[in-house]
Order: C-alpha cells, then structure tokens, then sequence
C-alpha cells in the first residue's frame, strides 16, 4: 500500500496525483455535468436553478486557487491534498440531502470547486519535481488522466444509480471519492522535495516572472476560453441546434471522457519523447481545429472526431503545461508559477463561461461560441512558438529579465 503512493517510487507516484485529480476534478466536479439533467428531470431544481449551482463550482473553483496560495504558507502540502479529498467526498456525500435546499447545494458546490482547486495546484508540486526529467512528461500525464477517468466513471456511475434516485447518484460517487482518500491518506509526503540528481538546472528567475513563463501563462489562461463550449453546451449543442436525440449528446460526451482519460498519459509520452515545445504547440493547434470542426461539418464523424480531440487535449493539455513551467522555471519557482496559471486559468474559465452565457442570450446558433474558442486556441500555439524563440535566444545570448511581480 504504501509504495502504491510512494512518490520516490519509480513512476508510481503518477498513480497519487491520478487518485486527487480524479477525486476533484474528474467527478467533484465534471460528475455535474452528468448528474444535471436528471435534477432537472426528478424535480430536485429547475434548469435555471441547477445552472446556477454550475457556476458555483466555478466561483469555488476559482476562490480555491487563492486558498491554495494562502494555506501553502501555513499547512504542510501533504495535509492540504489529504484534506482536500476528503472535503470532496464529503460535499458529494452532502448534496444527497434534498432538505437543504439551494443555500446548502450552493455551498458543497463550492466546497467541491475550491478542493478541486487545491489539488490541482499541490499534487502536481508534490510530485514533479520528484520525478527524473525523462520521466516527467509521462507521470504529469498519469496525475491528470484523472480528470478524464474521473469524466468515464461518472458517464457510468450516474445513469445506473440514477434509475434509483439522485441519492444513491450522489452517494455513489462520493464512495469513489472517499475510498480513494482513503486509500491515499497516509501515503502523501509532508513536503515539496528536491529536484532529482538527474534534473537539469532550474532557470533563476529571482523574484520575477520571466518572459517565456508569461507567455505560457497567457496561453494556458486562453486554454481556459478554447475548452469551454465543449465542456458547458456540448450537450446542449447536440440536442437543442442539432435536433439529435439526448442518448446522442450523452454517446458523444462519453467520447470527450474516453479522449480526456486516454489524453494525459499519451501527451505525456509524446513529450518525453518529442519535447513539451512541440507537444505543447501540436496540442494546442490540434485541439483548436476540434473546437472549430463543427463550422464547417455536424455529421457524426466530425462530432466524434471534435469530442475525442477536445477531451484529448483538455486534461492533457494541463500536465504538459504543468512539466513545461517546471522545466522553464525550475523546482525552486514551480509552486508559484503553477499557482498563478492556474488563477489566470480560473479567472479567465469564470468570466468566460458568464460572457458566453451572456452572448448566448436570444441566440440559437453556438457557431460564434466556436470561433471565439477556436481562435483563442490558435493563439495559444502562437504563444509556444514565441517562448521556443525566447529560449532559443536566451540559450545564445544569456538570461532574459524577470518581470517582476
């Protein structure tokens, strides 16, 4: 059991970050888009009530990226993931008391969000640097296909414990949620550690940000805006514009999980293998022309085709990125620098699911969604092919200035 979470132990440690992403993220979290429509359907909220407690994920989403930065300071990072886990099952087990009403979903949303957060941001700081460089791109990928399996086990949990109510939905995935944090709970380690003796020297950044951690920080926040579409109106997409069944939009959802879980680990082998530059630009056009496939086909191969390279990209996007700030920045800075894409991240995941909400408004067409997105993407694989050449002339003509914070 205890080498099962070992961090030290060979590329094992993937399998504890792959237990808290999937605990809150891939069901805390994405287990609501699944379990939405049958609050609607079973009277528990209407459509606008249920929408709301959606978009109170993100607000705890967002709120926990702060928390994480705070809490860091005070609480050894181990004890956060622990915790942080255990709140996720917690809020899951909670949502299966109707008589709470509204004020009491809001607030396990939340809860669920800001945990969610905090595990992005810590398990990978725990992990990585304890992982040799050559090595690093395929543990990231194993930390974050959690989301994605996390996606799958509730696409199949949900609709079966469904037929019997919302209360064993909801208590069958914080069963999973629990059992994991169970699991894992005396096996995370107390403190961030040293970089490997086989890692390459961190880039001294001094206080500052450097210019290529901007860069990759602009496009991981554009990375927020181009997965958007696919992760709130999919579905709504399928059934409402397309006119096709609700199995249809649930069959093509299913396929986003399939990439998403499938995605991370598979990144991460192409970039032990080609480099995260390369990864990182080819993920990001790839996934750009999945958003904007539907502009100019909706047949079922095309639908399919933009659900596995979306989900792909979505989770495995996020470990790259996550490797790539530790090999810019180094060990030292790779806290920080992973906290504040991750803000960026949430702040611009907020304001642009309310603004596409908002520009949806009387509308009956999502094409504009898909351009925005599209287009965000695009730019984010130009931000790669700027930090390459900022590397490339910092390898030849030495260290460029940190912008300071």
């Amino acid at each position: 059991m205890k080498a099962w979470c070992n961090p030290a132990a060979g590329s094992i440690p993937g399998l504890c970050g792959m237990a808290a992403t999937l605990t809150g993220v891939g069901i805390a979290r994405f287990a609501y888009v699944a379990i939405l429509p049958v609050l609607v359907q079973q009277g528990w909220f209407g459509r606008e009530a249920a929408g709301h407690l959606g978009a109170a994920n993100l607000a705890g989403y967002l709120l926990g990226i702060g928390l994480a930065a705070l809490l860091a300071r005070r609480y050894a990072p181990g004890w956060l993931v622990r915790w942080a886990m255990l709140l996720c099952a917690l809020s899951l087990f909670a949502c299966a008391w109707r008589g709470g009403g509204m004020p009491w979903f809001l607030f396990w949303r939340v809860v669920a969000g800001a945990c969610g957060a905090i595990l992005m941001v810590q398990a990978p700081v725990l992990i990585l640097p304890r992982v040799a460089a050559a090595r690093r791109g395929r543990v990231a990928g194993l930390i974050f296909s959690g989301v994605g399996l996390g996606i799958v086990a509730a696409a199949t949990v949900v609709p079966s414990l469904a037929t019997f109510g919302l209360v064993p939905a909801w208590l069958g995935l914080g069963g999973i949620c629990a059992l994991l944090t169970i699991l894992s709970w005396n096996h995370w380690p107390h403190t961030p550690a040293a970089p490997p003796a086989s890692a390459p020297a961190a880039q001294a950044v001094g206080q500052g940000y450097s210019g290529p951690i901007m860069l990759l920080c602009l496009a991981y926040t554009l990375n927020a805006i181009g997965y958007l579409p696919h992760t709130l109106f999919w579905a709504d997409y399928i059934t409402r514009e397309l006119h096709r069944p609700l199995a249809a939009a649930g069959f093509f959802w299913g396929c986003f999980g399939v990439g998403a879980a499938c995605g991370p680990y598979l990144t991460g082998v192409l970039a032990d293998r080609f480099g995260l530059t390369r990864t990182l630009g080819l993920g990001f056009t790839l996934k750009a022309i999945g958003v904007a496939l539907p502009l100019v086909a909706t047949g079922t191969p095309a639908l399919l085709v933009s659900s596995v390279l979306v989900g792909f990209f979505s989770p495995g996007i996020v470990g790259a990125a996550s490797s790539y700030a530790l090999e810019i920045g180094g060990a030292a800075q790779h806290r920080r620098n992973w906290t504040a894409m991750n803000l960026c991240f949430s702040l611009a995941q907020a304001g642009g699911a309310s603004a596409m909400v908002a520009l949806m408004s009387g509308r009956t067409s999502y094409a504009v969604l898909f351009w925005i997105s599209g287009t965000a993407l695009a730019v984010s694989a130009l931000c790669v092919l700027a930090i390459a050449v900022l590397r490339r002339q910092q390898a030849t003509g030495g260290e460029p200035e940190a912008v300071t914070a």
